[in-house]
C-alpha cells in the first residue's frame, strides 16, 4: 500500500456515482471458491473494505485490488480513500477478474474488481480505475499484471491534471512522465508505437490489440504512429503480447 508523507467502460462513471444507492443485484448462491482462485470471473459479496486497495469477501478471503496502491493507515488521504471504497462496494456484489498472478506472498487473492451494471443500458465500473481517476490511489506496476495498466496510467494523469484527491491534498511528487497525449494526424497511420516505462522496451499496438484505446502516444518520449507494421518493426518496435 502507498506510503505518503468493454465489458469495462469508464464512460458510465458519472451515471453509476449518481446511482450508488441502488439495490437489486442478481443474487448469486454459494460459489466455488476454488474456481475463483483459479481465475474464473465470478460475482462475490464484499463483506468489508479494509482500506483503499484491500477488501474482505463474505467467505473470509482477502482480496488485494490489482494495479493500484492506496494510502496506508496514518498516511495522508487514508481515511478518504478507505471511505470512498466503502461507499462504492462494501456490502455489494462485485465481479473479481484475474490477470496473471493469482495470489501475493501474503496469500491474498489478486483481482481487478468490477461493480456490475445497475441497469440494462449501463456498463460495469472498473473499481481499480475509479480509485485512481478520483485520486484515491495510484497505479502500481509489476512485471506481469498489465491488463489495465495503460488505462490506470491515463486515469492517474487525469487525476493529477484535475488536482483530484491525494494529488491536491497531500505532499506527493508528480511523476515526470505526465504529458499531454498526441493523436495521429493521418487516419491511415493508426499503429501506436509505445515506449514502456517498465523496461518492456518499444512495443507497437494495432487497433485490434487488447487495450489499444488506452495506449497514449507522447512524442516527447520517442513514441509515434506508424502506417504499417513493417515501419514499426524497422524502427525497433515489437508487437504487443496481447495482439492477434
Amino acid at each position: 500500500m502507498l506510503n505518503i508523507g468493454k465489458k469495462i467502460s469508464i464512460g458510465a462513471v458519472l451515471t453509476i456515482l449518481v446511482a450508488l444507492g441502488y439495490s437489486g443485484y442478481t443474487i448469486i448462491k454459494k460459489t466455488d471458491l476454488e474456481k475463483l482462485k483459479q481465475g474464473d470471473n465470478l460475482v462475490y459479496e464484499v463483506k468489508k473494505v479494509i482500506d483503499g486497495d484491500t477488501i474482505k469477501l463474505a467467505d473470509g478471503d482477502i482480496v488485494r485490488l490489482l494495479g493500484i496502491d492506496a494510502p496506508e493507515q496514518g498516511a495522508c488521504f487514508y481515511e478518504e480513500s478507505t471511505n470512498a471504497l466503502k461507499d462504492l462496494i462494501e456490502g455489494k456484489e462485485v465481479e473479481l477478474r484475474k490477470d496473471i498472478n493469482g495470489q501475493d506472498k501474503f496469500g491474498r487473492l489478486l483481482r481487478y474488481v468490477i461493480l456490475p451494471n445497475p441497469g440494462p443500458l449501463e456498463d460495469g465500473l472498473l473499481v481499480d480505475e475509479y480509485m485512481v481517476k478520483e485520486g484515491y490511489a495510484i497505479p502500481m506496476s509489476n512485471s506481469q499484471d498489465k491488463l489495465y495498466y495503460g488505462l490506470l496510467l491515463d486515469s492517474r494523469d487525469k487525476a493529477i491534471m484535475g488536482n483530484k484527491g491525494l494529488w491536491g491534498e497531500c505532499d506527493y511528487d508528480v511523476p515526470g512522465q505526465v504529458q499531454d497525449h498526441t493523436e495521429s494526424l493521418n487516419e491511415e497511420c493508426v499503429i501506436k508505437g509505445n515506449v514502456s516505462i517498465d523496461n518492456f522496451g518499444k512495443v507497437y499496438f494495432l487497433p485490434e490489440c487488447n487495450n489499444y484505446k488506452q495506449v497514449k502516444i507522447d512524442l516527447s518520449r520517442g513514441e509515434q504512429y506508424f502506417c504499417t507494421e513493417a515501419e514499426a518493426i524497422k524502427a525497433g518496435f515489437i508487437k504487443a503480447t496481447f495482439c492477434p
